[in-house]
Parts: structure tokens; sequence; C-alpha cells
């Protein structure tokens, strides 16, 4: 298992993929990229067309859910702030990574599908 920050680049793998799936796992989620895997145990923001969604927001879910099929454009890790995935259409997905948002030891576990585990 490794632990990341910084300028890292492992989540730039998923610059040009879809997002294929979103699952909701009790208290967390995940976001699933034809194979590799990113899982929110810090619950994350979305923003679209400048309104923000958080998970006490009306339409949540269905902010989170319209980001299947949309294609990642960049991706960015900022340490001890937040992993952001920006979407097509200026979408942003925003997991925390302030010590007062975790909600356990980890905000985030990214699976890529090559034997690696990559937690913040």
């Amino acid at each position: 298992m490794s632990s990341l920050s910084g300028e890292q680049p492992i989540l730039q793998i998923l610059v040009g993929s879809e997002m294929s799936s979103v699952e909701f796992v009790r208290d967390y989620i995940q976001l699933r990229f034809d194979g590799p895997t990113l899982t929110t145990f810090t619950l994350p923001v979305v923003t679209l067309n400048a309104t923000s969604y958080d998970i006490k927001t009306p339409g949540y879910r269905d902010a989170l859910c319209s980001l299947i099929g949309r294609e990642v454009q960049n991706t960015e890790i900022l340490e001890h702030v937040a992993i952001r995935l920006i979407f097509d259409q200026n979408a942003l997905l925003e997991i925390s990574l302030r010590e007062e948002d975790y909600e356990g030891p980890e905000a985030a576990m990214f699976d890529p599908e090559n034997g690696e585990l990559w937690v913040w």
C-alpha cells in the first residue's frame, strides 16, 4: 500500500477515461472508470454549472450520477486540501483531504488495477 500527496501523477491515468459507474456502499462511494476504482470515504462534492452539491444538498445523488459517461479532462492532488477530478463541461468532483473532513483514517483509496493501492 502506498500513500501519495503533492505532484504525484497516479490519477493522471484517468485522463481521457469516462466514469462508468457510481456505487453507493453504506457510508462510502466507489467511482469506477472501466477498471480503475476511486473509493471515497470522505464523501465528494460535485460542482455542475457553478452549483455545488454535497451529501446534504437535494439532488446530490443525481449530480454525482450525471458524471457517468463524462470524460476526465484533468486531475489534481493538493496535499492536505483535496483530490480533484475535472470532467468535460467544467464538471468537478472534489474529495476533501482536510483533516477536519475525514470520516475515518482515510479520505480516499485508488486502485489503478496494477496491483497497487494508493491511499490518502
